[in-house]
């Protein structure tokens, strides 16, 4: 896939540096089984250098962002999936970011793979955390704001312990605000 075909896919899923084959798989089968769309994977791409910053060892969301945006343009949200640690200029640490109702997200595996301690999880709460920070950000890049329903995977959070909280579902207004944009989308393109 070199970003000229056409498709019927609204996602594409980007492995940037090192992420190996499995976790885009994982990430895309998530978003296709929650939210019933069809989802491609791309072969993988090389981390910008540009978005490094050196004295935090981590990489710009913002910037990876904007690189994601210039990839594949026929796709209407381009997922990136990155194993290292991600940052703003106002937080220490993001699990992803997104453009809201824009075409970009971005999700990084880095802190999601440990306990509060730093020791490792079990393989199944990894992915379980891989799933709702992926579905999170795709609810922002299709225009979802963060919800302060306590049982809603639009609800922010900036903590292992508040994310292990969250249960894996969009609360009812989420959900039927997401379904309707996806249907307009939908029609858009007929």
């Amino acid at each position: 896939m070199d970003g000229t075909e056409q498709n019927k896919a609204p996602v594409v899923v980007v492995p940037l540096g090192t992420v190996g084959n499995l976790i885009p798989r994982v990430v895309a089968a998530h978003i296709q089984g929650y939210l019933n769309v069809p989802v491609d994977v791309s072969k993988g791409v090389d981390l910008p250098e540009d978005a490094y910053i050196g004295d935090r060892r981590q990489y710009d969301a913002g910037l990876l962002l904007k690189f994601l945006r210039s990839l594949y343009v026929d796709y209407p949200c381009v997922l990136g999936v990155v194993s290292v640690d991600i940052c703003l200029p106002i937080f220490t640490y993001v699990f992803g970011e997104a453009e809201l109702g824009g075409r970009a997200a971005v999700v990084s595996t880095y802190r999601l793979d440990r306990d509060v301690h730093g020791g490792p999880v079990p393989l199944s709460l990894f992915y379980e955390r891989l799933a709702k920070v992926t579905l999170h950000e795709i609810g922002h890049v299709f225009s979802l704001y963060h919800c302060n329903h306590l049982r809603c995977l639009m609800q922010f959070s900036s903590r292992l312990e508040s994310l292990d909280e969250i249960p894996l579902v969009f609360c009812d207004r989420c959900r039927f605000l997401l379904q309707r944009i996806m249907k307009r989308a939908e029609r858009d393109e007929k």
